[in-house]
């Protein structure tokens, strides 16, 4: 059997040689016969005859001698010529083969040229992903007006290619968060993926590249009749218009409920939004204009300019109100979230206690006729005044009180049940209370329910998160350690914190020693004391509120769904929406980093299952360094009257793409090759 070194081998290889070594062969006794020759065919038998030296006759024989000494060597002469060419072309044929061989035994000549500094290729793929994203965003901007325009049946083909630009970006996007984070670690490892980098957004504005003439000729009568276009266009103006007085009154009613902290991510929002419809309202006057005098494409230009600023416009405008819709579902959230924090609060610290050696102990405080649940009170009250009792450790509850544990504990489990079902489903908070209190009433007796009784300065440790009454949804914090509660409550919080047998509350943290448990527990417990503080002063921030209580609890958390995990997830979206309204409306000044954590965010987000803290964190973190980048882009244009036309906004918010005292070419559908066509002609 042949092996594969010697399949690999060229066949005709052997040949080649042995010619090669022939013809090498016959020109050298071919140059050693001529040189030779003169020597062979020398007769020095033969007599000569004896002549009159004359001096004539000598003469024209010497001549004759060297006229046939000199005709005998150019023969050999030129075949030793020839011989060297021959020579010299095998060497250069054998070497140019050598070069581009791709057999084992090949080698190449040359050295590939040396690699620059790393640092060049990071710029390169930055500079990419900038790019890319910027056609992205602008493309999707300019199909939804298409197809308010012509229809969604008719650009179809071109949301796909935005579509797949978008998945190109995203990978690129995701292979830049790994490298930020170190990942590869090797320097040809590193090179490799910001290549691939470049490569996907390389793929990314070739689609859309490709897709950029179809799309021109789907929008004729931006070279024809202009009203077909105007139109659409013009009616979501008018809408903006409107939609931005109301938000302004929105924004001052979540000042005074909420403070200025709470809405400090919109600061400046609406004065921008109003810059940019500025820029719209003179753009469409001058569009109109260039299309009374026949200049089709001067009029598809400042159209397309007023497009993208009136687009910008309702994202500015888009983020006041989902802001103030946020920390409205935030503030109705708040209650729930401290209650079904402190419950589990409370059951990690009784597995941290347990664990540590100590006796079992209760949570819940004394009932209304003294009697105790568990064995220890942790600073509930008597109904009658009584101070913190500290019941006898085999104090048993009565028979009463043990069948309000297991009422309270269905009832915990189904109102856990429908919060988790409500979050899956994607309701709102609303929606999500509505639909886990009817899953909680269904399975809770009337003795099960709590007294409803308002909080009373009772510690968080001592609060339990079952049992609460059918008015659950209050606004106010219910307590449901509060004096006068009966045994029944008392003996759902026993339940609360011990379970059926101890397990729920035990795998809150897996891998966590009952002395990690307690110290996190008692981090979570001052964030939530602190929290109750704030909420109680007046004016807070409720998605920040929410925020922290998920975040401290996070660590304990028991891994059902309910309450915290709906302000998690509402967190997360709220801080994710505000981050992309802010890049999308300063993109032209934006560098890569901020891109890359939104990206990273909106990821985390929509994984299954989502990572809402992480997300959050990216999502703030995105946004910092977004506003960051604008402060230090400062303004592009010089001069008041650009500035008063909201030129310099515009190039700002990416609109117009910049290069020229007017701000440049408008961004257009397209990829990085076609998304200027639209610009002034040259002269």
């Amino acid at each position: 059997m042949t092996s594969s070194s010697i399949r690999s081998r060229p066949r005709r290889a052997t040949s080649h040689i042995w010619v090669r070594l022939a013809h090498t062969l016959v020109g050298a006794v071919a140059g050693v016969v001529w040189l030779v020759l003169p020597w062979m065919t020398i007769n020095n038998d033969v007599p000569v005859p004896a002549t009159r030296a004359t001096p004539q006759g000598a003469s024209a024989a010497a001549a004759a001698r060297d006229e046939t000494s000199a005709s005998d060597l150019v023969l050999p002469l030129a075949v030793v010529v020839v011989v060297v060419v021959l020579a010299g072309y095998g060497y250069v044929r054998r070497t140019r083969r050598a070069r581009t061989r791709t057999t084992p035994g090949g080698t190449v000549a040359l050295a590939p040229p040396a690699a620059g500094p790393l640092s060049e290729d990071d710029e390169r793929a930055r500079a990419a992903l900038v790019e890319a994203d910027d056609c992205v965003r602008t493309s999707r901007e300019e199909l939804g007006f298409a197809e308010a325009q012509c229809g969604a049946d008719a650009v179809e083909p071109f949301a796909l290619a935005v579509r797949d630009a978008a998945s190109e970006l995203s990978a690129a996007f995701r292979m830049r968060q790994q490298y930020d984070e170190g990942v590869p670690a090797d320097e040809t490892s590193r090179r490799h993926a910001l290549a691939g980098i470049v490569g996907r957004c390389r793929e990314a504005g070739r689609r859309l590249d490709t897709e950029a003439p179809a799309f021109d000729l789907l929008r004729t009568p931006l070279h024809g009749g202009l009203d077909e276009a105007l139109q659409p266009a013009e009616a979501r103006f008018r809408d903006l218009t409107a939609r931005t007085a109301a938000a302004q009154t929105t924004l001052a009613d979540a000042v005074e409920r909420y403070g200025h902290a709470a809405t400090a991510a919109v600061t400046g929002h609406l004065e921008q939004a109003k810059d940019r419809l500025v820029f719209a309202t003179v753009n469409f006057n001058q569009a109109r204009q260039r299309a009374d005098s026949g200049d089709a494409e001067g009029a598809a230009r400042h159209l397309r300019a007023a497009e993208g600023a009136t687009a910008q416009a309702g994202v500015l405008v888009s983020c006041v109100e989902r802001l103030s819709a946020d920390l409205t579902a935030a503030a109705e959230l708040v209650p729930d979230v401290l209650s079904a924090a402190e419950g589990e609060l409370a059951g990690v610290e009784g597995v941290g206690v347990r664990g540590a050696g100590a006796s079992a102990q209760g949570v819940g405080a004394q009932g209304a006729g003294g009697q105790g649940a568990g064995a220890k009170a942790t600073g509930g009250q008597g109904s009658g005044g009584q101070g913190p009792g500290v019941q006898e450790a085999g104090t048993q509850g009565s028979g009463e009180a043990a069948g309000a544990q297991e009422a309270g504990g269905q009832g915990a489990d189904a109102q856990g049940t429908g919060w988790r079902e409500a979050g899956a489903r994607g309701l709102g908070v609303q929606e999500a209370a509505q639909h886990a209190g009817a899953q909680g009433a269904g399975d809770r007796g009337a003795d099960a329910q709590g007294s409803g009784a308002q909080r009373d300065g009772q510690e968080p440790g001592a609060r339990g998160s079952s049992g609460q009454g059918t008015g659950w949804q209050d606004s106010g914090v219910r307590d449901l350690g509060a004096p006068g509660a009966d045994a029944q409550d008392a003996g759902r919080r026993a339940a609360a914190v011990q379970g059926a047998d101890g397990q729920d509350a035990q795998g809150a943290a897996p891998g966590l020693t009952p002395g990690e448990l307690h110290s996190l527990a008692a981090h979570a417990g001052i964030v939530l004391a602190a929290v109750r503080e704030e909420v109680a002063l007046g004016a807070y921030d409720p998605l920040d509120a929410v925020r922290k209580i998920t975040q401290a609890h996070a660590p304990v958390a028991a891994g059902r769904g309910g309450a915290l995990s709906v302000g998690a997830l509402l967190a997360a979206r709220s801080a994710v929406a505000l981050a992309d309204g802010f890049v999308a409306a300063h993109r032209g000044a934006l560098g890569s980093t901020a891109r890359t954590r939104l990206a990273e965010a909106e990821r985390l987000l929509a994984a299954e299952p989502p990572d809402p803290h992480t997300a959050d964190a990216l999502a703030r973190q995105a946004l910092a360094l977004a506003e960051q980048d604008v402060r230090m882009y400062g303004n592009p244009i010089a001069g008041a009257a650009e500035h008063a036309s909201g030129a310099a906004g515009a190039v700002v918010g990416g609109i117009l793409l910049g290069g020229g005292p007017d701000g440049g070419p408008p961004a257009s559908f397209g990829g990085p090759r076609t998304r200027a066509r639209r610009g002034k002609p040259p002269g």
